[in-house]
This record gives C-alpha cells, sequence and structure tokens, in this order.
C-alpha cells in the first residue's frame, strides 16, 4: 500500500468506527420497542416497510449524485445527524404519552425501526462510495480488510454501550447518545477531504470497470439505470448477490429474534441479550477483518471472498432443520454475522472500487439501497406467507435453503466475471 493511501486508511476507519458505533446503539432498541410493543408478527411488515422507504430514499439521492463529492456526502451525514437528535426528542414525547396512558405516537415506534434501517444502509453506503473513490482497486485489497474492521469494532462498543447503560439511562437517551457519537463522523469526512479531496479511484481510466456504460444513457434515470445494469454482466451478478445478501440474512434474523424473544420474558433481559450477542459476534469479526480479509483477497480472490458466505449460510441453515433451538440459531446467526461484516463485505466492495464514478455515486445507490431494501420487502412478504400458513422457524428456514443456494451461485458468478474483467484489463 502507498504512503498516501496509508494516511487516508486510519481517517476512514474512524469514520466507519463511529457510523457503526451508533447504528448498533440503535440496533437493540429499536429490536425491543418493536418486539415488545407488537411482537414477532410485526417483523414481516417492518422489513416490506423498510424496502419501501429506502427505495424511496434511493430515488431522492440519485437526485442529488450529480453534487461535487463534498457537499453529496457531507449533505447526507448532516441530514442524518439532525435526523437522529430529531428523533431522541420524538423518542421523548411517545415515552410521555406512553406513561400517560395516550397512544397518540404511538406510530413512532414502527417508523423509528424502518428509519433506523434506512439509515444504517445508507450512511454505510455512502461511506463505501467515498472509499471506493478514493482507492484503486488494488490498493482496496489490501485497505478494505483494514477498514472493514471498523464494522465488529464500533459494533462491539455501540453493543456494549446499550448493554451497559439501557438499565441506567433508559432507551430514549441511547438514542441522544448515538447521535452524540455520530456526529463527529461529519468531522472526520471533513478532515479526510481536506487530504483527499483532490483524489478518486482513476477507475473510470484504468479500473475493470471502463466501458460498461451504454452511449447517450442517463443513469439518473431508474429506468435507464436498469438498462445498463442489465447490459453488464459484471453488474447484474452485482445485483443478484446483494439481493440474495438481503433476503437470506433477513430469514434466519427472523429465527433469530423470534426463537430469542420466547426466551426471555423482560423486554431489557432481551436487549441485554441481543447486545451481547452483537458484541461477541462484533469481537470475532474484528480478528477476522484484521489478520484474514487482506489475504484472503489478495491471495483467494475476490470470489473466494464472496462466495464462502452463502456457502456458509447453506451449510448451517440445513443443520439447523436437524437440530432446532436457541443455541443453533445463535451459531447460524454467529456465524453468518461474522463473514458478512468483514470477508464478504470488503470483497464486495472491491469490486466497486474497480468500477467508474457513475457506478459508484449512481448505479451503487440503486443497487445498494432500492435492491438491498426492495429485496428485504420480498424477504418480509415471504415469511408473512409461511408464518400466516402456520409454518415456523423450519419452515422459514426450509424456504432459506433453495435461496442461499442461488445466493452462492450469483456470488461464484460474480467472482468469475471480476477475475476474467481483471485479467482483460492488464
Amino acid at each position: 500500500m502507498k504512503k498516501d493511501d496509508r494516511l487516508l486508511v486510519p481517517l476512514m476507519f474512524c469514520w466507519f468506527f463511529i457510523t457503526i458505533c451508533s447504528y448498533a446503539m440503535l440496533r437493540p432498541i429499536r429490536s425491543m420497542l418493536v418486539l415488545y410493543s407488537y411482537g414477532p408478527q410485526m417483523l414481516p411488515w417492518m422489513y416490506m416497510g423498510t424496502g419501501l422507504a429506502a427505495g424511496a430514499a434511493a430515488w431522492i439521492f440519485s437526485k442529488f449524485a450529480g453534487l461535487p463529492r463534498g457537499r453529496l456526502i457531507g449533505g447526507t451525514l448532516l441530514f442524518f445527524i439532525l435526523n437522529l437528535f430529531l428523533w431522541w426528542w420524538i423518542a421523548g414525547k411517545a415515552q410521555a404519552a406512553r406513561a400517560a396512558g395516550t397512544a397518540v405516537l404511538s406510530w413512532t415506534t414502527p417508523a423509528f425501526f424502518i428509519w433506523t434501517d434506512v439509515f444504517s444502509i445508507m450512511a454505510v453506503t455512502v461511506f463505501w462510495m467515498y472509499a471506493a473513490d478514493v482507492f484503486r482497486p488494488e490498493a482496496a485489497k489490501a485497505a478494505f480488510g483494514v477498514i472493514s474492521a471498523a464494522v465488529p469494532a464500533g459494533g462491539a462498543l455501540g453493543s456494549w454501550l446499550t448493554q451497559s447503560l439501557v438499565r441506567t439511562v433508559g432507551p430514549v437517551h441511547i438514542v441522544l447518545i448515538a447521535a452524540g457519537i455520530y456526529l463527529t463522523a461529519l468531522l472526520l469526512f471533513f478532515l479526510l477531504e481536506k487530504r483527499a479531496g483532490d483524489r478518486d479511484s482513476g477507475s473510470g481510466e484504468h479500473g475493470i470497470g471502463r466501458g460498461l456504460k451504454p452511449p447517450g444513457l442517463d443513469p439518473s434515470r431508474l429506468l435507464e439505470a436498469a438498462r445498463w445494469i442489465a447490459s453488464s454482466r459484471l453488474l447484474l451478478f452485482l445485483t443478484l448477490l446483494v439481493g440474495f445478501e438481503r433476503m437470506v440474512p433477513d430469514f434466519s434474523d427472523y429465527i433469530f429474534q423470534s426463537t430469542a424473544r420466547a426466551s426471555f420474558a423482560a423486554p431489557e433481559d432481551y436487549a441485554v441479550f441481543f447486545a451481547g450477542f452483537e458484541k461477541w459476534c462484533n469481537l470475532a469479526a474484528l480478528l477476522l477483518s484484521l489478520f484474514l480479509t487482506a489475504p484472503i483477497l489478495r491471495r483467494a480472490g475476490v470470489r473466494a471472498a464472496l462466495a464462502g458466505l452463502p456457502a456458509t449460510v447453506l451449510g448451517l441453515g440445513s443443520a439447523f432443520l436437524l437440530w432446532p433451538g436457541l443455541p443453533a440459531v445463535v451459531l447460524m446467526k454467529g456465524v453468518e454475522v461474522v463473514q458478512r461484516h468483514s470477508v464478504f463485505k470488503a470483497g464486495k466492495e472491491v469490486v466497486y472500487a474497480a468500477t467508474e464514478r457513475d457506478v459508484i455515486y449512481r448505479i451503487k445507490g440503486y443497487i445498494e439501497m432500492f435492491v438491498y431494501r426492495f429485496a428485504r420487502g420480498l424477504a418480509g412478504l415471504l415469511i408473512l406467507l409461511i408464518t400466516a400458513a402456520g409454518g415456523g422457524p423450519r419452515a422459514i428456514a426450509a424456504a432459506a435453503i433453495p435461496l442461499a443456494a442461488a445466493w452462492v451461485w450469483a456470488a461464484w458468478s460474480l467472482g468469475a466475471e471480476y477475475r476474467r474483467l481483471e485479467e482483460v484489463a492488464r
């Protein structure tokens, strides 16, 4: 890695660390509120709601994607910071309304769940847009493993803070603390722009994505962006990968959350368990990101990094059908979380780093926000149909098996296409 790249990595790590830490603090709270207000049967509706909301967010973001990078990303960060403080104020009002025995603000619980999901995907997508823009593909293979370590590190700290503070300060003030932490992400972004403001990945000139865009196409329009994706094997396989990346983990997430909800009577006990589970998952992912992700990307390649996660999910999901229960669910979900936030994520972002600016700032937004959350909505609908027919966790796991197999195929095909284009570009 060049010296200039090494100087950027610590700042980018800190920005990503703060983003994940803030979200990790909010995640147990939003799950606790929905599960103990409405029960697990509400989760499929939440998945579908986030699909619609994220689709709208992706469309709005695409309208501003032509702005200079500093204004685009800085404005997005500021918008989310203001929203976090607004949600803290709304949560306080909702708590007071519940104490008074009124339901006037009962809408805030599902709305907060949906907003938190949109915040997480947009904040992460915007970060990786920036990373893909300032690192060339070869530098990305070395840097993205270290940067990805911010996910488990930030997740572990955020989970620990919630686990330690939720009983003393209450869920409402956890939102305020998360907002204060995320405020520093904007400051870090401005520091990065001072150092890297005149850099981009150069991938339009040197990357494997050069020439992917059909002539005369306007990627700011959804239908034309879809035409671009359909015309490129790389983008098509990437879109399929992202769709399955969201659908299959939602099946395991429903199994995990419904099983855990049945195991804990008190909401605070569930929040502590959930935060503790994520803390240990994040510590394991931290070690994997720091010590194994970069070697896997350099030696085994992008294809192995992408296909390893769905293959593992396929195996553990099949095993759950034979040995259901909370320990099996914890193992299945834990291994999935660890791999997804380390090797898999870094491998996927290396693919984006090899493309051109319009892919990074426009097509990536559609794929990672619209397709990603549309897939979540579809997963929610399928889960709703299964549960409405009387199916339990094992039926949902059985339905996830063919989807996981298709995910393996999409990951392997994307890795093969990336390798082919990489060889052509040499």
